[in-house]
């Protein structure tokens, strides 16, 4: 949603050893413990104040990283039988298990050994970004002037400033455009001009591989982010056997053209398949489609997130009756430009909900330049990963030596982190009061909803599971919480590394794992 200057309006729209004698010194420090980043009020009574200052200085539980409870030794055995599998032999496996109720770990296996963590790591994003931008923040794309309106007239230029908004949509744009014209607008004698300043101009992370192609999980991050920076390409048969089959892009003044040679042919016809590829800023559409077969949707990139942006404003721009003089072109917003109107994003806890329930790469790497650009820095990898370390630092108590985190997303293979860390900041994230409801709600339910609907559902499993998945080719990963059938939380991370076999066989392992940790009684 968008409003008028000095307005903002909300929007609310991825056989072992149990015992771990290699641990390093100090890694089975409490996992919830961190830093506290706020103080009681002078309002409060002397005998509340004397009760939080007891409770606050109370020493934590610090176990040994060796120490495993007899009563976990039963656990143990049932895990070590899953992973003791033929079919998972190759492959590298790592688990850690906490307990957030009694404070100690009950399983460790190459716990602090480091793995690819694939989407895992946007665990530590999530989190991160809680913690350091707060819930309730937003990000703002803003529609500004440089000169004063002149009746129905801007005499300047307009200013579309990106803000990094990873939800914005064209509906946005359009209601910039209304804006605008509630304003009384009709002509703009300067140029539209597009700021993206907010962000770096590197589109992809570190690490991400080449050759993934124009899909939408790969999308470039931009301080202009329209529709995820994605376009749909909706292919229908022609109406007559031999016909050109029909393609339309949308949103409409998305800027890609169409080039389309494949016909329509009938169901019994032989033919190539049907094949689309996107050069640049335009659709190649080849091959053939048989003529009973049901519209084709698919979702890609754009090649320029600016472009883009800019072109479909353009066109909401003539939609609401106002006229841009002297075209289109990029560069910086005035310090002093007066404010028309400003389209926000979801506030972060909204984000990071769909950033890990539906695994959302883009909505991941804009946190890190947000949080980059927060932390005074830019709007960068390098700025925005440097403020996550700092986070995780202050209240999960990360050593930022001892990890590596290369994007947002967890798409880079550099991304090397260990199953205790992984624990460890889902512990202090369940502990920090100021983001445990938001941390906890946005990870996925097994069973339920997001990346683990179809996962975790066998009954006494199904909803008792809180977690987030991790694929690609030779890793998957499963970390989360669950609740035991005695009634005690339990955090875990299980990294799996190296395999080559079909990754089917390493989610049911995890799965019966996690089934092994439900049905625990301590």
């Amino acid at each position: 949603m968008c409003g008028l200057s000095g307005g903002m309006a909300l929007k609310r729209r991825s056989s072992c050893d149990f015992v771990d004698a290699s641990s390093p010194a100090g890694a089975g420090a409490n996992p919830g413990s961190r830093t506290p980043r706020r103080s009681v009020g002078a309002t409060c009574s002397v005998a509340l104040s004397l009760a939080l200052l007891i409770a606050a200085c109370a020493p934590r539980i610090r176990p040994s990283p060796e120490h495993i409870p007899p009563s976990a030794h039963r656990l143990a055995q049932a895990i070590e039988a899953i992973l003791a599998r033929p079919e998972l032999a190759p492959t590298h496996v790592g688990l850690a298990v906490w307990s957030l109720d009694r404070r100690e770990w009950l399983y460790l296996r190459e716990a602090d050994k480091l793995f690819v963590p694939a989407s895992n790591a946007k665990v530590l994003v999530a989190a991160a970004a809680l913690y350091a931008l707060g819930p309730s923040a937003v990000f703002t794309t803003t529609l500004a002037a440089d000169t004063a309106q002149s009746d129905t007239l801007l005499p300047g230029n307009l200013y579309l400033v990106g803000g990094g908004n990873p939800d914005l949509s064209t509906g946005d744009l359009a209601c910039l455009a209304e804006r605008l014209r509630a304003l009384g607008i009709r002509r703009v004698r300067g140029r539209l001009v597009l700021d993206a300043s907010r962000f770096d101009s590197t589109a992809f992370g570190p690490g991400w591989m080449w050759d993934e192609g124009p899909y939408a999980y790969n999308a470039p991050v931009n301080a202009f982010m329209l529709n995820g920076n994605t376009v749909r390409l909706t292919i229908r048969p022609g109406k007559a056997i031999g016909d050109t089959v029909r393609a339309e892009v949308s949103p409409p003044g998305a800027g890609m053209s169409l080039v389309v040679s494949a016909t329509t042919r009938s169901d019994t016809m032989s033919g190539p398949p049907l094949a689309v590829e996107r050069p640049g800023a335009a659709f190649l559409v080849r091959g053939t489609m048989p003529q009973s077969l049901q519209p084709a949707v698919l979702v890609r990139t754009v090649p320029d997130p600016v472009a883009y942006a800019g072109s479909v404003f353009a066109d909401a721009l003539r939609s609401a009756g106002i006229a841009v003089d002297s075209g289109l072109t990029v560069g910086a917003s005035p310090a002093n430009g007066t404010i028309l109107g400003v389209a926000a994003s979801a506030p972060v806890d909204v984000l990071v909900r769909r950033f890990l329930k539906e695994s959302d790469n883009l909505i991941g790497e804009t946190l890190v330049k947000q949080l980059g650009v927060a932390a005074g820095g830019q709007g960068s990898w390098a700025d925005g990963l440097s403020a996550v370390r700092r986070s995780l630092a202050a209240f999960a108590g990360l050593d930022s030596t001892s990890y590596r985190l290369a994007d947002g997303s967890g798409l880079s293979r550099y991304t090397q982190v260990s199953p205790r860390m992984m624990v460890r900041v889902i512990a202090a994230a369940a502990d920090e009061f100021a983001i445990a409801p938001e941390f906890l709600s946005a990870l996925a339910v097994g069973g339920v909803d997001g990346t683990l609907a179809q996962r975790l559902a066998d009954p006494g499993v199904a909803g008792y599971v809180r977690g987030k998945s991790g694929t690609m080719s030779g890793v998957s990963t499963l970390s989360g919480v669950v609740l035991a059938s005695g009634g005690e939380r339990l955090a875990f991370c299980l990294m799996m590394n190296g395999y080559v076999g079909p990754a089917a066989n390493l989610r049911q392992a995890q799965d019966e794992v996690v089934a092994v940790l439900r049905a625990h009684l301590p």
